[in-house]
């Protein structure tokens, strides 16, 4: 598989979702992986995107990639 790696010292597992943060609004933002690297944009994997937890008085806000999907 050719892929991006989790950006986490000593991760392994390709990358699945891209971190970003506002320090303006004190937000952090992860969604789907995108397409190229970002300048200042981290690249997780599902387990350490799973596990990031903001700053005090910082928000997070998850894009899911299937969020609003129903499955019939």
């Amino acid at each position: 598989m050719d892929g991006r790696l989790c950006s986490r010292p000593t991760c392994r597992n390709y990358a699945d979702r891209t971190l970003t943060y506002d320090y303006d609004d004190r937000m952090m933002a992860i969604g789907p992986l995108l397409d190229a690297r970002q300048e200042g944009g981290y690249d997780l994997c599902d387990v350490h995107a799973a596990r990031i937890q903001p700053p005090a008085g910082w928000t997070i806000v998850q894009h899911r990639a299937d969020a609003g999907r129903t499955d019939a």
